[in-house]
Protein backbone atom coordinates (compact mmCIF):
# COMPACT_ATOMS: atom_id res chain seq x y z
CA UNK A 1 0.00 0.00 0.00
CA UNK A 2 1.35 3.17 -0.90
CA UNK A 3 1.30 6.20 2.13
CA UNK A 4 1.07 9.91 0.83
CA UNK A 5 3.77 12.13 2.94
CA UNK A 6 1.06 13.42 5.39
CA UNK A 7 0.17 9.56 5.98
CA UNK A 8 3.46 8.51 6.93
CA UNK A 9 3.73 11.40 9.28
CA UNK A 10 1.07 10.39 11.16
CA UNK A 11 1.79 6.76 11.21
CA UNK A 12 5.32 7.42 12.75
CA UNK A 13 2.95 10.22 15.54
CA UNK A 14 0.92 6.69 15.47
CA UNK A 15 3.71 4.59 16.56
CA UNK A 16 4.99 7.38 19.40
CA UNK A 17 1.30 7.34 20.98
CA UNK A 18 1.27 3.42 20.72
CA UNK A 19 4.68 3.51 23.10
CA UNK A 20 2.99 5.50 25.11
CA UNK A 21 -0.14 4.05 25.49
CA UNK A 22 1.93 0.77 26.31
CA UNK A 23 4.11 2.92 29.19
CA UNK A 24 0.96 3.92 30.53
CA UNK A 25 0.15 2.84 34.70
CA UNK A 26 -2.62 4.77 34.89
CA UNK A 27 -6.30 6.19 33.80
CA UNK A 28 -5.66 9.34 34.10
CA UNK A 29 -2.65 8.65 31.21
CA UNK A 30 -5.11 6.34 29.28
CA UNK A 31 -7.82 8.34 29.13
CA UNK A 32 -5.64 11.40 27.71
CA UNK A 33 -4.40 9.00 25.68
CA UNK A 34 -7.88 8.11 24.36
CA UNK A 35 -9.17 11.38 24.15
CA UNK A 36 -6.46 13.03 21.65
CA UNK A 37 -6.92 10.17 19.42
CA UNK A 38 -10.26 10.77 19.31
CA UNK A 39 -10.50 14.56 18.94
CA UNK A 40 -7.48 13.23 16.01
CA UNK A 41 -10.25 11.11 14.79
CA UNK A 42 -12.51 13.60 14.61
CA UNK A 43 -10.86 15.97 13.26
CA UNK A 44 -9.21 14.09 10.27
CA UNK A 45 -12.60 12.87 9.06
CA UNK A 46 -13.98 16.57 9.29
CA UNK A 47 -11.29 17.46 7.06
CA UNK A 48 -11.86 14.99 4.73
CA UNK A 49 -8.63 13.02 5.51
CA UNK A 50 -8.28 9.56 4.03
CA UNK A 51 -9.63 6.48 6.08
CA UNK A 52 -6.44 5.48 6.79
CA UNK A 53 -5.26 8.15 9.32
CA UNK A 54 -9.07 8.28 10.47
CA UNK A 55 -8.24 4.33 11.40
CA UNK A 56 -4.81 5.14 13.01
CA UNK A 57 -6.59 7.18 15.40
CA UNK A 58 -9.45 5.07 15.79
CA UNK A 59 -7.43 1.75 16.32
CA UNK A 60 -5.35 4.20 19.10
CA UNK A 61 -8.48 5.28 20.61
CA UNK A 62 -9.79 1.36 20.64
CA UNK A 63 -6.52 0.27 22.03
CA UNK A 64 -6.52 2.66 24.67
CA UNK A 65 -10.34 1.86 26.10
CA UNK A 66 -9.20 -2.02 26.19
CA UNK A 67 -6.04 -1.16 28.05
CA UNK A 68 -8.43 1.17 30.62
CA UNK A 69 -11.15 -1.17 30.81
CA UNK A 70 -8.59 -4.10 32.11
CA UNK A 71 -7.16 -1.87 34.33
CA UNK A 72 -10.74 -1.10 35.51
CA UNK A 73 -11.11 -5.10 36.34
CA UNK A 74 -7.82 -5.42 38.00
CA UNK A 75 -8.81 -2.66 40.23
CA UNK A 76 -12.51 -3.83 40.66
CA UNK A 77 -14.14 -0.85 39.55
CA UNK A 78 -17.53 -1.91 37.53
CA UNK A 79 -20.03 0.54 38.57
CA UNK A 80 -19.88 0.03 42.31
CA UNK A 81 -17.25 0.42 44.89
CA UNK A 82 -14.18 -1.10 46.17
CA UNK A 83 -12.51 -1.41 49.50
CA UNK A 84 -9.00 -0.76 49.24
CA UNK A 85 -7.26 -3.77 51.17
CA UNK A 86 -4.44 -1.88 52.36
CA UNK A 87 -6.59 1.50 53.66
CA UNK A 88 -10.31 0.50 54.19
CA UNK A 89 -10.93 3.66 51.65
CA UNK A 90 -14.00 3.77 49.33
CA UNK A 91 -12.95 3.49 45.79
CA UNK A 92 -15.52 4.64 43.05
CA UNK A 93 -15.68 5.65 39.52
CA UNK A 94 -16.19 8.84 40.43
CA UNK A 95 -12.48 8.85 41.90
CA UNK A 96 -10.84 8.27 38.53
CA UNK A 97 -12.97 10.52 36.56
CA UNK A 98 -15.03 7.79 33.97
CA UNK A 99 -18.87 6.72 34.39
CA UNK A 100 -20.64 4.00 35.09
CA UNK A 101 -21.36 3.90 31.07
CA UNK A 102 -17.59 4.30 30.03
CA UNK A 103 -16.71 1.36 32.31
CA UNK A 104 -18.58 -1.03 30.99
CA UNK A 105 -17.68 -0.41 27.57
CA UNK A 106 -13.99 -0.35 28.17
CA UNK A 107 -14.17 -3.56 29.83
CA UNK A 108 -16.43 -5.11 27.54
CA UNK A 109 -13.85 -4.61 24.58
CA UNK A 110 -11.18 -5.91 27.12
CA UNK A 111 -13.49 -8.85 27.33
CA UNK A 112 -12.88 -9.64 24.14
CA UNK A 113 -9.88 -12.41 24.05
CA UNK A 114 -6.30 -11.39 22.14
CA UNK A 115 -6.89 -13.30 18.91
CA UNK A 116 -9.91 -12.25 18.22
CA UNK A 117 -9.39 -9.00 18.77
CA UNK A 118 -6.30 -8.35 16.94
CA UNK A 119 -7.99 -10.12 13.92
CA UNK A 120 -10.76 -7.80 14.23
CA UNK A 121 -8.31 -4.83 13.71
CA UNK A 122 -6.53 -6.40 11.12
CA UNK A 123 -9.06 -7.23 9.24
CA UNK A 124 -11.16 -3.90 9.42
CA UNK A 125 -7.89 -2.40 8.47
CA UNK A 126 -7.19 -4.29 5.71
CA UNK A 127 -11.15 -4.29 3.76
CA UNK A 128 -10.19 -0.43 4.41
CA UNK A 129 -14.01 -0.25 6.51
CA UNK A 130 -14.24 2.03 9.16
CA UNK A 131 -12.86 1.04 12.64
CA UNK A 132 -15.48 1.47 14.82
CA UNK A 133 -15.50 0.80 18.91
CA UNK A 134 -19.27 -0.26 18.43
CA UNK A 135 -17.96 -3.13 16.04
CA UNK A 136 -15.76 -4.46 19.23
CA UNK A 137 -18.53 -3.85 21.39
CA UNK A 138 -20.99 -6.00 18.84
CA UNK A 139 -18.50 -8.75 19.50
CA UNK A 140 -17.95 -8.87 22.95
CA UNK A 141 -21.98 -8.98 23.23
CA UNK A 142 -22.35 -11.85 20.86
CA UNK A 143 -19.47 -13.55 22.78
CA UNK A 144 -20.96 -13.21 26.09
CA UNK A 145 -24.62 -14.58 24.50
CA UNK A 146 -22.17 -17.92 23.56
CA UNK A 147 -20.59 -18.05 26.48
CA UNK A 148 -24.37 -18.45 28.72
CA UNK A 149 -25.44 -20.79 26.00
CA UNK A 150 -22.29 -23.09 26.52
CA UNK A 151 -22.47 -22.56 30.00
CA UNK A 152 -26.44 -23.37 29.86
CA UNK A 153 -25.80 -26.46 27.81
CA UNK A 154 -22.93 -27.83 30.21
CA UNK A 155 -25.58 -27.44 33.09
CA UNK A 156 -27.97 -29.29 31.24
CA UNK A 157 -25.23 -31.84 30.40
CA UNK A 158 -24.48 -32.79 33.46
CA UNK A 159 -27.95 -33.07 35.32
CA UNK A 160 -28.71 -35.51 36.80
CA UNK A 161 -30.62 -38.33 34.56
CA UNK A 162 -33.82 -40.34 34.92
CA UNK A 163 -33.99 -44.24 34.13
CA UNK A 164 -36.96 -45.07 32.71
CA UNK A 165 -37.25 -47.71 35.37
CA UNK A 166 -36.72 -44.78 37.49
CA UNK A 167 -40.32 -43.05 35.72
CA UNK A 168 -43.24 -43.86 38.48
CA UNK A 169 -45.77 -42.31 40.81
CA UNK A 170 -44.80 -41.94 44.23
CA UNK A 171 -47.31 -41.17 47.09
CA UNK A 172 -45.57 -38.24 49.24
CA UNK A 173 -45.88 -34.53 50.34
CA UNK A 174 -44.43 -32.97 46.63
CA UNK A 175 -42.71 -30.61 48.63
CA UNK A 176 -41.02 -33.04 50.47
CA UNK A 177 -39.98 -35.21 47.62
CA UNK A 178 -38.81 -32.15 46.04
CA UNK A 179 -36.25 -31.55 48.64
CA UNK A 180 -34.84 -35.00 48.01
CA UNK A 181 -34.30 -34.16 44.35
CA UNK A 182 -31.34 -33.17 42.63
CA UNK A 183 -30.77 -29.37 40.88
CA UNK A 184 -31.89 -28.64 37.43
CA UNK A 185 -33.05 -32.25 36.80
CA UNK A 186 -36.19 -31.60 35.18
CA UNK A 187 -36.89 -30.63 31.91
CA UNK A 188 -40.86 -29.81 32.05
CA UNK A 189 -43.30 -29.54 34.84
CA UNK A 190 -47.13 -29.46 33.82
CA UNK A 191 -49.15 -29.62 36.59
CA UNK A 192 -52.46 -28.27 38.48
CA UNK A 193 -52.59 -27.45 41.55
CA UNK A 194 -55.26 -27.11 43.57
CA UNK A 195 -57.07 -23.70 43.34
CA UNK A 196 -57.96 -21.80 46.33
CA UNK A 197 -60.13 -23.85 48.77
CA UNK A 198 -62.07 -25.60 45.35
CA UNK A 199 -59.87 -28.63 45.12
CA UNK A 200 -58.83 -28.71 48.72
CA UNK A 201 -61.78 -31.56 49.04
CA UNK A 202 -59.89 -34.49 47.11
CA UNK A 203 -58.26 -36.28 48.93
CA UNK A 204 -55.92 -33.02 49.76
CA UNK A 205 -54.31 -31.20 52.29
CA UNK A 206 -53.51 -27.60 52.52
CA UNK A 207 -50.04 -26.83 51.11
CA UNK A 208 -47.45 -24.19 50.86
CA UNK A 209 -46.98 -22.09 47.31
CA UNK A 210 -43.86 -20.18 48.37
CA UNK A 211 -42.21 -23.28 49.19
CA UNK A 212 -43.24 -25.43 46.48
CA UNK A 213 -42.65 -22.84 43.91
CA UNK A 214 -39.24 -22.14 45.39
CA UNK A 215 -38.28 -26.02 44.81
CA UNK A 216 -39.51 -25.64 41.45
CA UNK A 217 -37.37 -23.10 40.45
CA UNK A 218 -34.52 -25.31 41.74
CA UNK A 219 -35.55 -28.68 40.24
CA UNK A 220 -36.09 -27.35 37.31
CA UNK A 221 -33.52 -27.17 34.64
CA UNK A 222 -31.78 -23.71 33.01
CA UNK A 223 -34.43 -23.33 29.80
CA UNK A 224 -36.96 -25.67 31.14
CA UNK A 225 -40.20 -24.87 31.87
CA UNK A 226 -42.91 -24.98 34.95
CA UNK A 227 -46.45 -25.20 32.73
CA UNK A 228 -49.27 -24.03 35.72
CA UNK A 229 -52.71 -24.91 35.13
CA UNK A 230 -55.09 -22.95 37.59
CA UNK A 231 -58.30 -20.63 38.16
CA UNK A 232 -59.79 -18.49 41.04
CA UNK A 233 -62.41 -19.21 42.97
CA UNK A 234 -65.42 -16.87 43.90
CA UNK A 235 -65.46 -15.28 47.40
CA UNK A 236 -68.40 -13.02 48.12
CA UNK A 237 -68.96 -11.43 44.50
CA UNK A 238 -65.12 -11.23 44.08
CA UNK A 239 -62.70 -13.37 42.04
CA UNK A 240 -59.31 -14.22 44.56
CA UNK A 241 -56.67 -13.32 41.96
CA UNK A 242 -54.61 -16.26 43.48
CA UNK A 243 -53.68 -17.16 40.28
CA UNK A 244 -52.17 -13.88 38.81
CA UNK A 245 -50.49 -13.49 42.82
CA UNK A 246 -48.78 -16.93 42.19
CA UNK A 247 -48.18 -15.85 38.73
CA UNK A 248 -46.21 -12.41 40.12
CA UNK A 249 -44.11 -14.84 42.73
CA UNK A 250 -42.82 -17.42 40.08
CA UNK A 251 -41.46 -14.20 38.29
CA UNK A 252 -39.82 -13.02 41.47
CA UNK A 253 -38.23 -15.98 41.93
CA UNK A 254 -36.30 -15.39 38.98
CA UNK A 255 -38.92 -17.46 36.12
CA UNK A 256 -39.47 -15.60 33.21
CA UNK A 257 -43.43 -15.12 32.28
CA UNK A 258 -42.90 -17.03 28.82
CA UNK A 259 -46.29 -17.17 28.30
CA UNK A 260 -50.07 -16.98 29.13
CA UNK A 261 -52.58 -20.04 27.29
CA UNK A 262 -55.97 -20.17 28.00
CA UNK A 263 -57.62 -23.08 28.57
CA UNK A 264 -60.95 -23.04 26.95
CA UNK A 265 -63.57 -25.77 28.21
CA UNK A 266 -66.05 -26.17 25.31
CA UNK A 267 -68.75 -27.95 27.51
CA UNK A 268 -69.49 -26.50 30.18
CA UNK A 269 -71.33 -28.39 32.97
CA UNK A 270 -73.27 -25.80 34.27
CA UNK A 271 -75.18 -22.64 33.61
CA UNK A 272 -74.26 -19.04 34.70
CA UNK A 273 -75.81 -18.13 37.87
CA UNK A 274 -75.07 -15.04 40.33
CA UNK A 275 -75.48 -12.19 37.52
CA UNK A 276 -72.14 -13.24 35.53
CA UNK A 277 -70.75 -15.24 32.75
CA UNK A 278 -70.37 -18.62 32.57
CA UNK A 279 -66.76 -19.27 33.57
CA UNK A 280 -65.41 -21.71 30.97
CA UNK A 281 -61.60 -20.77 30.98
CA UNK A 282 -58.68 -21.76 33.00
CA UNK A 283 -55.15 -20.11 33.06
CA UNK A 284 -51.93 -21.87 31.59
CA UNK A 285 -49.31 -19.94 33.54
CA UNK A 286 -45.62 -21.14 31.44
CA UNK A 287 -42.78 -20.25 33.35
CA UNK A 288 -39.19 -20.47 32.11
CA UNK A 289 -36.07 -20.64 33.98
CA UNK A 290 -33.87 -18.61 31.05
CA UNK A 291 -34.67 -18.98 27.66
CA UNK A 292 -36.55 -21.65 26.75
CA UNK A 293 -34.57 -24.40 25.52
CA UNK A 294 -37.82 -25.94 23.39
CA UNK A 295 -40.51 -24.99 21.16
CA UNK A 296 -42.12 -27.32 18.97
CA UNK A 297 -45.18 -25.01 18.09
CA UNK A 298 -48.27 -26.90 16.99
CA UNK A 299 -49.23 -25.73 13.38
CA UNK A 300 -53.08 -27.21 13.09
CA UNK A 301 -54.76 -23.96 12.37
CA UNK A 302 -56.29 -24.42 8.45
CA UNK A 303 -54.73 -21.20 6.31
CA UNK A 304 -58.20 -20.78 4.61
CA UNK A 305 -57.21 -17.52 2.22
CA UNK A 306 -53.59 -18.36 1.58
CA UNK A 307 -52.02 -18.43 -1.60
CA UNK A 308 -53.53 -17.00 -4.24
CA UNK A 309 -56.70 -14.22 -3.62
CA UNK A 310 -57.56 -13.57 -7.35
CA UNK A 311 -56.40 -10.62 -9.71
CA UNK A 312 -57.42 -6.78 -9.86
CA UNK A 313 -56.55 -4.05 -12.07
CA UNK A 314 -54.38 -0.58 -11.50
CA UNK A 315 -54.42 1.85 -13.66
CA UNK A 316 -50.87 3.31 -14.77
CA UNK A 317 -49.47 6.26 -15.40
CA UNK A 318 -50.35 6.56 -19.03
CA UNK A 319 -53.81 5.45 -18.12
CA UNK A 320 -53.70 1.96 -19.34
CA UNK A 321 -55.08 -1.02 -17.30
CA UNK A 322 -52.56 -3.33 -15.60
CA UNK A 323 -53.80 -7.12 -14.53
CA UNK A 324 -51.89 -8.38 -11.56
CA UNK A 325 -52.42 -11.55 -9.06
CA UNK A 326 -53.12 -10.70 -5.66
CA UNK A 327 -52.24 -12.84 -2.41
CA UNK A 328 -50.17 -13.17 0.51
CA UNK A 329 -47.49 -15.87 -1.05
CA UNK A 330 -48.56 -18.57 1.82
CA UNK A 331 -48.93 -22.14 -0.07
CA UNK A 332 -48.88 -24.05 3.53
CA UNK A 333 -52.30 -25.65 4.51
CA UNK A 334 -51.85 -24.76 8.32
CA UNK A 335 -50.11 -22.41 10.78
CA UNK A 336 -49.34 -21.69 14.31
CA UNK A 337 -52.66 -22.02 16.64
CA UNK A 338 -52.75 -18.73 19.10
CA UNK A 339 -52.97 -19.28 22.72
CA UNK A 340 -56.69 -20.03 23.23
CA UNK A 341 -56.78 -23.81 23.38
CA UNK A 342 -59.83 -25.78 23.58
CA UNK A 343 -60.94 -28.91 24.55
CA UNK A 344 -63.94 -31.17 25.59
CA UNK A 345 -63.38 -31.50 29.64
CA UNK A 346 -64.56 -32.97 32.27
CA UNK A 347 -65.63 -37.45 32.79
CA UNK A 348 -66.44 -39.12 29.31
CA UNK A 349 -64.13 -36.82 27.88
CA UNK A 350 -60.68 -36.56 26.34
CA UNK A 351 -59.64 -39.61 28.70
CA UNK A 352 -59.96 -43.05 29.36
CA UNK A 353 -62.42 -44.72 32.22
CA UNK A 354 -59.75 -44.68 34.79
CA UNK A 355 -59.89 -40.65 34.60
CA UNK A 356 -63.68 -41.07 35.56
CA UNK A 357 -62.57 -42.20 39.23
CA UNK A 358 -60.99 -38.51 39.60
CA UNK A 359 -62.82 -35.34 40.39
CA UNK A 360 -60.58 -32.95 38.32
CA UNK A 361 -58.62 -34.33 35.60
CA UNK A 362 -57.62 -32.28 32.59
CA UNK A 363 -57.84 -34.08 29.17
CA UNK A 364 -55.76 -35.62 27.85
CA UNK A 365 -55.09 -33.66 24.66
CA UNK A 366 -54.51 -30.59 26.63
CA UNK A 367 -51.65 -32.10 28.45
CA UNK A 368 -50.10 -33.89 25.09
CA UNK A 369 -50.06 -30.59 23.57
CA UNK A 370 -48.06 -28.67 26.72
CA UNK A 371 -45.69 -32.06 26.60
CA UNK A 372 -45.33 -31.66 22.68
CA UNK A 373 -44.85 -28.09 22.70
CA UNK A 374 -42.38 -27.51 24.95
CA UNK A 375 -40.20 -30.94 25.75
CA UNK A 376 -38.62 -33.57 23.70
CA UNK A 377 -38.25 -37.38 23.44
CA UNK A 378 -36.17 -38.68 26.13
CA UNK A 379 -37.21 -35.39 28.43
CA UNK A 380 -37.89 -35.45 32.14
CA UNK A 381 -41.56 -34.27 32.84
CA UNK A 382 -42.90 -33.62 35.99
CA UNK A 383 -46.22 -32.88 38.19
CA UNK A 384 -46.09 -32.09 41.73
CA UNK A 385 -49.91 -32.74 41.84
CA UNK A 386 -50.16 -35.83 39.95
CA UNK A 387 -53.94 -36.80 41.01
CA UNK A 388 -55.11 -39.45 38.38
CA UNK A 389 -51.93 -39.25 36.61
CA UNK A 390 -53.00 -37.74 33.04
CA UNK A 391 -49.38 -35.76 32.90
CA UNK A 392 -47.17 -39.20 33.56
CA UNK A 393 -49.52 -41.17 31.42
CA UNK A 394 -48.97 -38.47 28.40
CA UNK A 395 -45.38 -38.50 29.45
CA UNK A 396 -44.96 -42.09 28.59
CA UNK A 397 -46.82 -42.31 25.43
CA UNK A 398 -44.77 -39.46 24.02
CA UNK A 399 -41.63 -40.84 24.83
CA UNK A 400 -40.52 -38.97 27.68
CA UNK A 401 -39.56 -40.26 31.09
CA UNK A 402 -41.68 -38.80 34.15
CA UNK A 403 -42.23 -38.22 37.49
CA UNK A 404 -45.52 -37.79 39.35
CA UNK A 405 -46.20 -37.23 43.17
CA UNK A 406 -49.21 -37.19 44.67
CA UNK A 407 -50.30 -36.69 49.02
CA UNK A 408 -53.76 -39.51 48.02
CA UNK A 409 -52.37 -43.05 48.09
CA UNK A 410 -55.94 -43.54 46.31
CA UNK A 411 -54.73 -41.65 43.52
CA UNK A 412 -51.46 -42.59 43.43
CA UNK A 413 -52.92 -46.34 43.21
CA UNK A 414 -55.51 -45.02 40.42
CA UNK A 415 -52.62 -43.72 38.73
CA UNK A 416 -50.49 -46.54 38.59
CA UNK A 417 -53.18 -48.91 37.16
CA UNK A 418 -53.84 -46.24 34.60
CA UNK A 419 -50.29 -46.25 33.14
CA UNK A 420 -49.94 -49.98 33.69
CA UNK A 421 -53.24 -50.64 31.49
CA UNK A 422 -51.19 -48.35 28.51
CA UNK A 423 -49.12 -51.83 28.11
CA UNK A 424 -51.85 -54.07 27.91
CA UNK A 425 -53.24 -56.97 29.97
CA UNK A 426 -50.21 -59.12 31.64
Amino acid sequence: MDYSEQELTGLIKFDEARRALAEAVSIDEIKSIRDKAEAMRLYVKQAGESLIMQNQCAELKIRAERKGGQLLGEMGLNGGDRKSESHRARVKLDDVGVDKDKSARWQSIASIPEKIFEEHIAKTVGTEEELTSSSLLNIAHGLRIKQREEERKRKISESRTLSEEESGIYCSDCLQFMKNMDDESIDLVVTSPPYDNMRLSFNSNSWSFPDVAKQLYRIIKEGGLVCWVVSDETVDGSKTQTSFHQAIYFKELGFRHYDTLFYVKANPSYPASCGRYNSVVDFIFCFSKGKPVVFNGIMDVEVKWGDSWGTTTRRKKDGSLDSQKIGNGITRTHKLRTNVWSYHAGNGFGGDDYSKEHPATFPEKLVSDLIISFSNPGDIVFDCFSGAGTTCKMAKKLGRRYLGVDISQEYCDLARKRIAAMDGPK
